[in-house]
């Protein structure tokens, strides 16, 4: 069986090979092989233990830069050289700058304020979907053996939800390298019952951070803006990142 591969939220090229899969289950879950393969992915990527260890996590996607305090769900957002939003990903409350200067007017701050959880959720998706094969609603499924694109034997995991995340009608076929175990590659489903991926999209260039490993390509076009870039796991962040009105140096955060 031929495999194509694994997630998320845009549209590329698709893969000319089908996979029969199935609807989510009413409840998370995963068959045995699936749960065993997603438990030797988190060892791969360092365990679990290093993973709910790691506080703080920061990164760039899509032109996007993200400080996420994963204990008290703090996000620094800041898009291009102007936009500042620092909020809080509970309670949707924070505050919105522009050029340095606090938009006090809700009626402009408001919306992006609420936009700053559906945002966080894709974006950070895209950089640790690996950590969230177990979360709860999530249905992990083993399709069988096959091939990346790139020719290397992987398996291949089906993850759907259980009315969980911003987009829970999405299906995604993860590979899974057959040494490293490590997830190497995604197929994104706008819908579980669409027989072809809208896009396929390369999971490389893993490397540790932390106590855990991170991996940085989405495509083999170094210059792609869907790339990760700006990684950084630091074991402590200044308090004042977490106020400043501008956008930080992004090289300091290690």
């Amino acid at each position: 069986m031929r495999a194509f591969l694994i997630l998320f939220l845009l549209s590329c090229s698709l893969l000319s090979m089908k996979c029969q899969t199935s609807a989510p289950a009413a409840q998370g879950s995963a068959d045995a092989k699936a749960a065993a393969i997603a438990q030797e992915v988190m060892q791969a990527l360092g365990g679990k233990k290093a993973w709910d260890n790691t506080r703080y996590l920061a990164w760039t996607f899509n032109n996007q830069y993200h400080l996420w305090d994963k204990k008290t769900n703090d996000l620094r957002y800041e898009r291009g050289d102007s936009l500042v939003v620092i909020s809080n990903l509970d309670t949707k409350q924070g505050k919105v700058f522009l050029r340095g200067t606090q938009v006090t007017d809700t009626t402009k701050a408001n919306p992006q304020l609420r936009r700053m959880y559906p945002t966080w959720a894709n974006n950070s998706y895209w950089f640790i979907m690996p950590y969230k094969l177990q979360d709860a609603g999530v249905t992990l499924t083993y399709v069988g053996e096959g091939k990346t694109q790139a020719g290397a034997s992987a398996d291949i995991l089906q993850m759907t939800f259980n009315k969980v995340g911003v987009t829970p009608d999405n299906k995604y076929l993860l590979a899974v390298d057959k040494q490293s175990r490590l997830i190497t590659e995604w197929n994104y489903f706008a819908k579980f019952t669409d027989e072809k991926p809208a896009f396929t999209r390369p999971w490389t260039n893993y490397q540790r951070y932390g106590d855990i490993m991170l991996s940085s390509g989405r495509s083999t076009d170094t210059a792609d803006r869907l790339n990760i870039r700006d990684i950084a796991a630091p074991a402590s962040v200044a308090p004042e990142l977490f106020n400043s009105s501008t956008p930080i140096n992004r090289s300091q955060i290690k």
